[in-house]
């Protein structure tokens, strides 16, 4: 293999899933990239001329039939659906289509081909593309395309070079600060020898290609790296990476450094007979859940083992024998760290009736239970309430009503939004339940939202905070609609979404608030395994299964590093996760509004 290529190369299909989710959301991303600090980057001048403002996509609508399969094409490609962007494409006639719009199909047809691994076909594609009739974000797309394309492959240098044309495009400091990194993450894994080639002319590349070696060697002892540095700035001033970037690259400073540090598995080879222990039902009621944090926990495993060796995971049937008895085996097999259970009976179980030799990371919460070794983390209904009471109060809301279901799930969901809103300092002034069977909310809603009028007739703001699964949400939202006035704003807990977009259905939603993981948006999550990266995973899942493959991506990521999470926030799909003083891992989520049955993120809330 060629020294200009990765020192590792993945498996088509897992390399597939980390570059696409990676490289096609780091240009629209606010997020940080995993294991770098937070770095100040001032914009590039830029040499191109302005251009008159253009849409945002290169098309130029007529009453086209190919044009209205592009933008078909392209819509089902941004919501994740690569299968049906490739059937409105064959829709097109190619031989039809003007030289800008005929770029834009190759370019589609080559994002279709990334998303199902196949780099080779990709590149074909690309290489009908004529970059300079595209519009600006399509530029971005071909060169991001391109860049993953030529790492798929092993090019590392074809791939630097497409990112050097990147960000000569990228506006933003953020946006050009993920391009920077990405490029010295590419060079780092070339041999010294590589980066120290004779270079013709000393241009761009060779300036990074000189700046990587340096930082290559900058542990090595007895390694000036101050002094070659200084000559680096001397040989390059004008260089990108110059001045305030490098500064804060080298010298980061120890709580930003450690606020965004993302744990990773080991990358020392595992002791042989090792493993990570999987305890999760095979059957049951929790069995169709267990089955969706399997698939989380094995892409995460696949992901990790293509770039290092790694435990293997070995799966224990929790329901089959008396989950301690399971534990034990699983020790005795050599497990050194496991997962679940699940079951918070048997979570309770476990701890009560032997002592854990080695790290237990139990996916579910137990309230007022600890143990050494005992770690907690679920989508739990806590960090759901607080989260979206967080929301509430950052618009200024101060009177609240609660609407949730007669169930002993819903009691406790009213529990934690009314202790939460009212630790904020908010007061509770109505609480009614329903009966989940139920689809008339009429009586309830008039009830609920009594507190709104004022003795004087007069609306006062009021906050509703709802518990509702997206069918009964579609049903009472109407009905909110019709008693609703700008003074009340709706906020619902996570399960009002799926996590799949259903713009026809949730059109009902209106202006909705909510508060869910970041991993089902877009743009909130820039991790390798995205909801886009990984969505062969999870599109035969039912919808109460979807957000819990993220549960599994994070758990498998988060089990070697967790006593580091009491030191810093990891950024992981189900959210900012820390490790509070019971061991349980606390989530910051990102808040999100229904516009016209589609959810549009608004961030974290801070």
């Amino acid at each position: 293999m060629s020294d200009r290529k990765f020192a590792v190369i993945m498996p088509r299909r897992v390399l597939s899933c980390w570059f696409f989710g990676l490289l096609f959301l780091a240009a629209c991303s606010e997020q940080p990239v995993k294991n770098k600090t937070q770095l100040e980057v001032r914009p590039q001048a830029s040499t191109r001329k302005a251009k008159p403002a253009e849409p945002p996509r290169s098309y130029r609508m007529t009453d086209n039939q190919n044009s209205l399969h592009l933008l078909d094409a392209d819509t089902r490609l941004q919501a994740g659906d690569s299968q049906a962007a490739q059937k409105a494409l064959d829709k097109i006639n190619a031989e039809q289509l003007s030289p800008e719009l005929f770029s834009k199909y190759k370019l589609l047809q080559a994002q279709v081909a990334l998303s199902m691994g196949d780099a080779e076909q990709a590149l074909k594609k690309l290489e009908g593309v004529r970059p300079a009739i595209l519009t600006d974000a399509d530029q971005i797309a071909y060169y991001q395309s391109m860049a993953f394309v030529h790492a798929l492959l092993g090019d590392v240098l074809p791939s630097v070079r497409a990112r050097l044309k990147l960000g000569r495009l990228l506006q933003k400091p953020e946006q050009q600060k993920q391009n920077i990194v990405a490029i010295l993450d590419a060079l780092s894994v070339l041999p010294l020898e590589t980066l120290s080639g004779p270079s013709p002319i000393v241009d761009e590349l060779s300036g990074w290609m000189a700046l990587a070696k340096i930082l290559k060697q900058r542990n090595v002892a007895g390694f000036d790296t101050a002094g070659q540095i200084q000559q680096w700035r001397q040989m390059f001033p004008g260089h990108p990476a110059n001045a305030d970037y490098l500064q804060a690259y080298l010298n980061p400073p120890p709580a930003v450094q450690q606020a965004t540090q993302e744990p990773e598995q080991p990358a020392q080879p595992p002791t042989p007979g090792a493993t990570i222990a999987v305890l999760l039902p095979s059957s049951g009621s929790y069995a169709s859940a267990a089955k969706a944090i399997r698939e989380g926990l094995t892409v995460a495993h696949r992901l990790a083992a293509s770039a290092a060796p790694q435990m293997p995971l070995k799966y224990y049937d929790s329901e089959k024998d008396d989950i301690a008895n399971v534990y034990r085996q699983a020790v005795s097999d050599g497990a050194k760290q496991v997962i679940g259970p699940l079951v918070k009976e048997q979570i309770q179980s476990l701890v009560q009736s032997t002592e854990l030799t080695i790290p237990v990371l139990a996916l579910n919460h137990v309230e007022n239970l600890s143990k050494t070794n005992l770690y907690q983390f679920g989508l739990s209904p806590i960090d759901d309430a607080e989260q979206l009471v967080l929301k509430a109060k950052r618009d200024g809301q101060q009177n609240a009503v609660l609407l949730t279901p007669d169930t002993n799930q819903g009691q406790r969901v009213r529990h934690y939004l009314m202790s939460a809103w009212q630790a904020a300092g908010g007061a509770v002034v109505g609480v009614e339940s329903y009966d989940p069977k139920q689809h008339d909310f009429a009586a309830i809603v008039k009830t609920l939202l009594s507190p709104s009028v004022s003795v004087n007739g007069q609306k006062q703001s009021l906050a509703l905070f709802v518990s509702a699964s997206p069918e009964l949400a579609r049903e009472l939202a109407p009905q909110l609609k019709y008693s609703q006035s700008s003074e009340l704003s709706v906020y619902a807990m996570p399960n009002i979404y799926s996590g799949r977009q259903n713009p026809v259905r949730d059109s009902e939603l209106g202006n909705i608030n909510f508060c869910d993981l970041p991993w089902v948006f877009a743009d909130a999550y820039t991790g390798p395994l995205s909801q886009q990266a990984v969505q062969n995973t999870w599109q035969g899942l039912s919808d109460s299964q979807v957000k819990l493959v993220a549960l599994g991506i994070d758990a498998y990521n988060i089990i070697g590093q967790l006593p580091q999470l009491a030191g810093g926030p990891y950024a992981g799909a189900t959210g900012r996760l820390s490790l509070n003083n019971e061991n349980r891992i606390t989530r910051k989520l990102v808040c999100a509004q229904f516009r016209s049955g589609v959810p549009v993120a608004s961030g974290f809330i801070e």
